[in-house]
């Protein structure tokens, strides 16, 4: 038997026909994935659409996460270009009872190792409390790298204490660990579970668990069990899953997906599109063949 997995939701943001969040769905998703067993939720992510939100509706989502999810891990993600932006989402998510913060790096300038160390070592300091890494190099382009000099001193320091690894490099997990093994590190995509957990990951934060967590609580179940070759089955179904969701977008299919299982999800913010009927029809048929634990 391997050590407990913490297996938190990476959320979507649910809008209402006046494209206003949605709170009555929001609460009725959170209770489904609960009763699934989900340990918690990463809130504004990048399925959330976080940058596609105002920073009100951001700040509105740490409110609601803070008040009906008092019992759960909460992640609230305030990732930002600007530090002093972040700052104030990180503030205001701790006002909300939120304990754990999250950042992507800053993007779109061409940041220097020492100044993203600074973005954590500044965010870390205004909210008196380490901070998740959220590590995506396929959207923010910034590299974990752990040979940079600046990067080992960020791990070594304390000023984080969590790593989403949202990252195809499974094996960088084993080097963060041995910069400093009191980091937790998450793995962040679900196509590399198995991977991940041979190199003993603390759990897993993911997108497609809004609809699909109990077909990952059976792959973290049976690893290391007598009956791990019936992990293969459930992760090749659940890769040909998300590789539909990936051609098709990820946002929008989830939310589809959601509306089969009963959640009025809404539609996504532009410039994300939604789901022509050939999507639609692409995701009935993998799921209908695919999707083992189907509601």
């Amino acid at each position: 038997m391997i050590s407990r997995k913490e297996m938190i939701v990476a959320s979507i943001t649910i809008y209402d026909e006046e494209n206003h969040i949605n709170d009555a769905e929001m609460l009725k998703l959170w209770n489904k994935n609960i009763q699934e067993g989900a340990d918690g939720f990463f809130i504004g992510g990048s399925v959330g659409e976080c940058f596609l939100l105002s920073n009100e509706e951001r700040i509105h989502m740490f409110e609601l996460a803070g008040s009906a999810l008092k019992n759960l891990d909460v992640y609230a993600h305030v990732g930002a270009i600007s530090t002093d932006h972040a700052i104030e989402m990180a503030k205001a998510a701790v006002s909300c009872g939120i304990q754990h913060i999250a950042s992507t790096p800053p993007f779109y300038f061409a940041f220097t190792t020492k100044e993203l160390a600074k973005y954590y070592y500044d965010l870390a300091e205004a909210v008196g409390r380490p901070i998740l890494y959220y590590d995506i190099p396929s959207s923010t382009h910034a590299d974990l790298n752990t040979d940079d000099s600046e990067i080992r001193a960020l791990l070594k320091s304390g000023a984080i204490d969590m790593i989403k690894h949202t990252n195809l490099q499974s094996y960088r997990m084993k080097r963060i660990k041995s910069i400093n093994p009191g980091i937790k590190v998450m793995g962040g995509f679900e196509s590399r579970m198995i991977p991940m957990l041979n190199y003993h990951c603390d759990g897993f934060i993911g997108s497609t668990f809004n609809f699909m967590l109990p077909q990952y609580n059976k792959i973290v179940e049976l690893y290391g069990t007598p009956k791990k070759s019936e992990i293969f089955k459930i992760i090749s179904d659940s890769t040909d899953i998300l590789q539909v969701l990936l051609d098709t977008g990820l946002p929008a299919s989830i939310k589809y997906i959601l509306k089969r299982q009963g959640i009025q999800s809404g539609d996504v913010r532009r410039p994300l599109l939604p789901l022509s009927d050939g999507a639609k029809t692409k995701l009935d048929a993998i799921l209908d063949k695919k999707l083992i634990y189907n509601n």
